[in-house]
């Protein structure tokens, strides 16, 4: 009985570790994402999904964790931009209003619909 409950008890610890490791992971990958990710790239890229957003955007934050989140394991790549560190010609160019915005095939959509959101990342190459 005793080692019946001492595996439990190990195998509750593995479950919290590993539900605690997973944001950090997807964390990391996201910025990974933001470090390699460019307006050129967007450009040369258009079939791949662009996020842009910004650091203290209220829908931003409503709307991005849980996307990450549900999607943080897949092996897709995206580009991440900031568009704090955006000129307003590259915002311009990239058609962004407010964010978050979401681009690919050379379209910017700017929504917090998580149907079309994940529409989206799944069209994503």
């Amino acid at each position: 009985m005793k080692q019946l409950r001492k595996m439990i008890k190990l195998l509750m610890l593995a479950i919290v570790a590993i539900c605690m490791l997973y944001p950090l992971f997807v964390f990391g990958r996201l910025q990974g994402w933001e470090r390699t990710s460019s307006v050129q790239e967007t450009i040369n890229d258009p079939n791949r999904l662009t996020i842009i957003y910004r650091n203290h955007c209220h829908r931003c934050n409503k709307t991005l964790p849980k996307l990450f989140l549900e999607h943080g394991m897949e092996s897709k790549k995206v580009i991440l931009i900031n568009a704090d560190n955006l000129s307003k010609e590259e915002l311009d160019q990239l058609d962004v209003q407010k964010t978050p915005v979401f681009r690919i095939d050379k379209h910017s959509y700017n929504t917090m619909d998580q149907g079309l959101i994940n529409e989206l990342w799944n069209k994503s190459k």
